[in-house]
């Protein structure tokens, strides 16, 4: 069966993949052009164990419609204790101020939070973490809040609950995420320490782990860890592993240095985070239904560059470490494309510029 092409838009950010344009080809449409006009044409489908089912029982239908890269929803989780008072807090908030204003992350939605919490309270009860200090928003909107909010507070807090801080962040993401299915949460902890109230640091450890890891039917909520001049990075480490974010924390360094090492920092985040994930847009009932078997998905490193195609496997542990392709996050009901590490790899090493990845979408069945 032929199929129409479909292109994906690439940002030229890091190799970053933020937006995809995708064509539900018709059947008997050319796959290398965009004709998307060919007549509805009857087709049948099944196994050599199941009866066959009437040729003339639904048609595929041509269709174009767009998706998106899977939207990523960041919440940074301040250390305001005393020891971080005067440069580290100055490299610290301007870094969060410069990053939320940067045209890169316009249309990412943000939030802040600190421990010990504004206000006042239980600063061991992770429920009061849960109002974050600047909620969660779409940016550029939400720029001018974080910004006025960072300016206002200072790092005085006193000692460092970080394990209450952390638990009650990941509440208020997963709160969110409630609310936005489509999109996957992050927390940042940024510190200059260790825990001194609430917990030593393995409770913060099994925070991450709890929110890394929830039970059946909660959403995941990943925890990426920086340090800056004075942390404990091997306990640092610990709470990155366990947080399912990258194996290691971040060292920012001090001085002056470590505004921009944490910009960088939270950059790599932004757009390591997710690997290469796409919501896949399924048609609504009343168009059909997809035809999961029919997708393919093709790559284009460049201009006259040969596309590379990418074929469906089971799940990531069916991914060669050289051939990559792609798989559904769920085999049986989809809501996502993810990319095998070894093409996410090759998509984020092509220039941004004349890279296309394109998504095929074989058949949509109509009844006829």
């Amino acid at each position: 069966m032929m199929k129409a092409a479909s292109s994906i838009c690439v940002a030229a950010v890091s190799g970053a993949l933020v937006a995809l344009s995708v064509g539900f080809a018709g059947c008997g449409t050319s796959r290398d052009g965009f004709d998307d006009t060919v007549p509805e044409q009857p087709i049948a489908s099944g196994g050599s164990d199941a009866a066959a089912p009437d040729s003339s029982a639904f048609v595929c239908v041509s269709e174009q419609v767009k998706a998106e890269a899977v939207p990523l929803a960041m919440a940074v989780l301040i250390d305001r204790s005393g020891s971080m008072q005067g440069e580290r807090w100055e490299a610290a908030t301007k870094a969060i101020r410069a990053f939320a204003d940067r045209a890169e992350v316009v249309g990412m939605k943000m939030g802040v939070q600190f421990f010990p919490p504004l206000g006042g309270g239980d600063q061991c009860s992770g429920s009061l973490y849960k109002n974050l200090a600047v909620p969660i928003a779409p940016l550029p909107d939400n720029v001018i809040p974080i910004q006025q909010k960072l300016l206002a507070t200072d790092a005085n807090g006193g000692g460092t609950p970080m394990r209450s801080g952390l638990e009650g962040t990941i509440g208020a993401m997963r709160d969110y995420l409630e609310t936005n299915p489509l999109h996957e949460g992050v927390v940042i902890l940024v510190t200059d320490g260790d825990p001194t109230a609430c917990g030593a640091v393995s409770a913060v450890v099994s925070a991450a782990q709890a929110g890394a890891k929830p039970p059946s039917g909660v959403r995941t909520v990943r925890t990426f860890a920086v340090g800056m001049d004075g942390a404990t990075f091997s306990n640092l480490d610990q709470i990155a592993t366990a947080g399912g974010g990258f194996p290691t924390a971040f060292n920012v360094g001090a001085g002056a240095a470590a505004q921009q090492g944490l910009v960088d920092a939270l950059e790599k985040v932004r757009t390591g985070a997710l690997g290469c994930e796409y919501v896949l847009p399924l048609p609504p009932p009343s168009k059909g239904k997809l035809d999961l078997d029919s997708v393919a998905i093709e790559f284009t490193p460049g201009l006259n560059d040969p596309k590379q195609t990418m074929k469906r496997v089971a799940d990531k542990a069916a991914c060669g470490q050289t051939t990559g392709g792609y798989y559904y996050d769920d085999p049986v009901a989809p809501t996502r494309v993810v990319l095998c590490p070894a093409s996410c790899d090759a998509v984020r090493a092509a220039p941004a510029v004349n890279a296309k990845v394109e998504i095929f979408f074989g058949c949509i069945q109509r009844p006829n």
